[in-house]
């Protein structure tokens, strides 16, 4: 387990979550992006609570390693979530244009990525 730490309150969730977590806010920060993700957090009780984050490039998240009693729960759900949002904003996207001059199909690199 480890606890993430996030605008003054801190959570404990599975290290898969806290890991993609921090991955998805990284490949947030890297497009100037915004997003709310909810993601499962263990309560005082122990039992699973929801957690809602509004996350972006100044998102300033700590995780680190806890010792519990409290047995891992199943979050390979959120942890995939978590995981596809942040290949989503990796892949460069092309925009396919009409360049009204001549008429030829060109593409517009978004990311700046093929220009590197």
């Amino acid at each position: 387990m480890k606890r993430v730490s996030y605008a003054g309150v801190s959570f404990l969730t599975t290290d898969g979550v806290a890991d993609a977590l921090l991955r998805f806010v990284a490949a947030l920060g890297l497009k100037q992006k915004a997003e709310t993700v909810e993601i499962p957090a263990v309560g005082d009780r122990g039992d699973m609570v929801p957690v809602q984050l509004v996350i972006g490039p100044a998102s300033e998240l700590v995780s680190m390693p806890e010792t519990s009693d409290i047995e891992d729960p199943d979050t390979s759900a959120a942890i995939s979530s978590l995981n596809r949002r942040a290949d989503a904003l990796a892949r460069p996207r092309a925009v396919a244009y009409l360049d009204r001059s001549g008429g030829e199909r060109q593409f517009y690199d978004e990311d700046g990525l093929e220009s590197m």
